[in-house]
């Protein structure tokens, strides 16, 4: 059996600016994300026949073919399947899908299981793709399956793990490790689920058209969060916590004018809750409308900030941010 685990993440800084001809159109600006340990994984298991089984656990949905030439076009487990034609393996399989990360929570759950199925598939049909390679062959097929252009940042984390500035040239995207003390890090963040997926609060595809229609306000706004994340980056380089906190709640402000519908009234709940018992900042990941709300929170107030959360009925998710990325084992 081939074991792939890929970790999920909480972005920091710069979201919607990943996605090409944004970051073209805004200076190249970077992103900033963080890996962290709730994990995607994929089991693979060779059969021997020719049929397919996929299931996941996480719909729960599950699915047999009798062969690679009989998956359908279209499918709730569409991108496993659109997956599994790329690599074409020569003989049959079971592919089990799990993730640790609540649906629709916004921290890049499906691009980490994507990653992970990659992994598990280029091991198994020794393929021999390099990371970027799976990382643009993975974007590429996600953009497919969901119809809309999808960013580049969230299939670095899942690749490569610790804390990255994913940075856009006119020759490529790459991805610079910074070098962040992930122990101190994690001591001064919580994560709390809604407990409601998210609605997608941005639609990036709406927002990238706005953008090419000259719409100047939307324009202003993305400039903005440009320069918070060109900020973030070089204060994250630095180990200048007090301004990365500071600037995590300039972008969470930003964001709501951007699309005041990334927010809802329980999310400004939880987040004036949490600060009244001391939290810092706050910023829902993703696209919002639910899902996972972030905090920044002194350690001398981090259990009182996970007291209120749990109060008001949140629920907050251990983690810790981890170096570690892809990880494919043969068991």
């Amino acid at each position: 059996m081939i074991k792939s685990t890929a970790p999920t993440r909480i972005d920091l800084a710069g979201g919607t600016l990943d996605i090409w001809p944004l970051y073209l159109r805004f200076g190249n600006p970077p992103t900033l994300n963080a890996a962290i340990s709730l994990y995607a994984t994929v089991e693979l298991t060779p059969r021997n026949d020719r049929k397919i089984f996929v299931e996941s656990k996480d719909l729960p949905c599950q699915a047999k073919f009798n062969s690679i030439a009989s998956l359908p076009e279209r499918h709730p487990l569409d991108l496993i399947l659109k997956t599994l034609k790329y690599y074409k393996p020569k003989r049959g399989l079971n592919i089990v899908t799990s993730s640790e990360a609540p649906p629709g929570s916004g921290i890049g759950g499906s691009s980490a299981l994507n990653i992970a199925i990659h992994g598990a598939l280029n091991a198994f049909t020794k393929k021999g793709l390099s990371k970027k390679q799976m990382l643009e062959t993975a974007m590429n097929i996600e953009t497919q399956v969901i119809s809309v252009p999808t960013g580049w940042q969230d299939y670095f984390p899942p690749l490569y793990g610790g804390v990255r500035s994913v940075r856009p040239d006119f020759n490529g995207v790459d991805s610079v490790a910074l070098p962040v003390s992930l122990h101190k890090l994690s001591e001064r963040m919580v994560l709390c689920y809604t407990g409601n997926p998210r609605q997608s609060g941005i639609n990036n595809w709406e927002v990238m058209k706005k953008v090419l229609d000259g719409n100047n306000a939307v324009a202003r706004k993305l400039q903005k969060i440009g320069q918070v994340a060109r900020e973030m980056d070089k204060a994250l380089t630095l180990g200048q916590m007090k301004k990365v906190t500071a600037l995590f709640d300039q972008e969470w402000k930003v964001r709501k004018a951007l699309a005041p519908t990334i927010s809802t009234p329980y999310i400004n709940k939880l987040i004036t809750g949490a600060k009244n018992k001391g939290a810092q900042a706050a910023k829902v990941c993703g696209a919002g409308g639910g899902g996972c709300i972030a905090f920044m929170v002194p350690s001398t107030k981090r259990e009182s900030v996970i007291s209120e959360l749990v109060r008001l009925n949140g629920q907050v998710i251990p983690f810790r941010f981890v170096q570690r990325g892809l990880r494919v084992q043969t068991i």
